[in-house]
């Protein structure tokens, strides 16, 4: 199960995940962000994972393929709340497929990089 805390502010989307993305609620999240890029024109994303229990290979295409969509159209992603649990079973994963995308530990360093 996966839980999606969505927050527009200071022009920003902030998305909070909670539970586990992988292929079966990867679909759910995908649509999600569609909506709000499409109703909102939303281009800076700051994903944190600090709730995440666990995250396979499909969750990490959708935020690879967003993160692509997004720079396409000027736009900026941030990552933060790399939890320990996440760190340890898959941040080797995580940071090459990321290796592109700012990271941060936290909301606040977030917005400091996007800097809009």
């Amino acid at each position: 199960m996966l839980e999606i805390d969505m927050e527009f502010a200071r022009g920003m989307l902030f998305i909070r995940l909670s539970g586990i993305l992988n292929k079966k609620t990867s679909k759910e999240l995908k649509n999600a962000l569609d909506k709000m890029i499409d109703e909102q024109g939303v281009r800076y994303f700051v994903v944190n994972l600090e709730n995440l229990d666990s995250i396979d290979e499909d969750g990490i295409h959708l935020i690879m393929n967003r993160y692509f969509d997004i720079t396409l159209h000027e736009g900026k992603m941030v990552i933060c709340g790399y939890n320990p649990h996440i760190q340890r079973h898959v941040k080797k994963d995580l940071d090459q497929a990321f290796q592109n995308i700012e990271s941060s530990t936290n909301e606040l360093s977030a917005l400091r990089l996007i800097n809009i």
